[in-house]
C-alpha cells in the first residue's frame, strides 16, 4: 500500500506586519485557490491538511481545502520553524488522522528541504520553491519516512496574477 505526502509552501504574502501574522495577498488567495483546483484536478488526494499556524499559512490552507471539503484542517504550530526531519515526524504523528493522503503547507526553506530529503539523490526535487508550490510524492507509510523513502510524483506551480 501506498501513501501520497504533498509539500506546499504558502502563498504570496503581504508585509508590514510581525511575520507570523503576514496574512495572504488578494492575489495570493487566488493563487492558493487555483493551487487547490489544479492538485484536485490532477488528481493528488488529500484527507488531512496540516499547517503551519502562521496567518499566510492558515489561509492557504484554507483556499486549497476548498478543493477538498471532505479534507479535515489541523493547525501544528511546530510547523512555523521545524526541521525537516521534525516535519516528517509530525506527518508520522498525524498519519492516522490523514488516513491515505496528508497534505502539509508549510514555509521555505523547510518545504524544499524535505523535499530533498526524502527522494534518492537522483530524482531531481526542486529546491528553493517559490509561492504556491506543491511538491506530491508515494512514500511507503507516514510512520516510516526516512531519507530517500518518497517517490517524487509531480511538482505543481499556482500562477501568481496581480
Amino acid at each position: 500500500m501506498s501513501y501520497e505526502l504533498t509539500l506546499v509552501r504558502h502563498a504570496q504574502a503581504g508585509y508590514g506586519q510581525g511575520d507570523h501574522s503576514r496574512p495572504l495577498t488578494p492575489a495570493g488567495i487566488r493563487q492558493a485557490r487555483e493551487l487547490g483546483a489544479l492538485l484536485g484536478k490532477k488528481g493528488v488526494e488529500v484527507a488531512l491538511i496540516l499547517h503551519s499556524t502562521a496567518a499566510r499559512a492558515t489561509q492557504t490552507a484554507q483556499q486549497i481545502g476548498r478543493a477538498y471539503p471532505d479534507a479535515q484542517l489541523l493547525a501544528e504550530d511546530e510547523l512555523y520553524h521545524c526541521s525537516p526531519e521534525r516535519l516528517l515526524r509530525l506527518v508520522g504523528e498525524y498519519g492516522p488522522a490523514g488516513g491515505k493522503a496528508i497534505l502539509v503547507v508549510g514555509h521555505e526553506p523547510i518545504i524544499s528541504m524535505t523535499a530533498q530529503l526524502l527522494t534518492p539523490a537522483d530524482a531531481d526535487a526542486p529546491y528553493g520553491v517559490v509561492t504556491a508550490t506543491a511538491i506530491a510524492f508515494k512514500v511507503p507509510s507516514f510512520t516510516a519516512l526516512s531519507g530517500g523513502s518518497g517517490k517524487l510524483t509531480g511538482v505543481f506551480h499556482a500562477p501568481l496574477r496581480a
